[in-house]
């Protein structure tokens, strides 16, 4: 599993720090609510991606915005696709 979070703090054992390179160009979009949920948020990307001619050019991101309440109902999550033009 890998978490989308700033971390600035001293490397445990068992954690690994990646760090994400800059892309040129993303399409993103931002699901509201449950995780259980956010698979449908991902195939409308995904589906914008297909309509404007793009493909997915490296690991899907997550930055979770708001993820406080043990419930998700008001969580917020941006999502990233990296892409290129075809």
């Amino acid at each position: 599993m890998i978490a989308g979070y700033l971390y600035l703090g001293t490397v445990h054992d068992g954690i690994e720090i990646v760090e994400l390179p800059a892309v040129e160009m993303a399409v993103c979009g931002i699901h509201l609510g449950s995780m259980e949920r956010i698979g449908e948020s991902w195939q409308s990307i995904h589906a914008q991606i297909l309509d404007r001619g793009y493909v997915p050019s490296g690991p899907c991101r997550e930055l979770y915005v708001r993820a406080e309440s043990d419930d998700q109902s008001d969580w917020v999550t941006e999502l990233q696709q990296p892409v290129v033009v075809v």
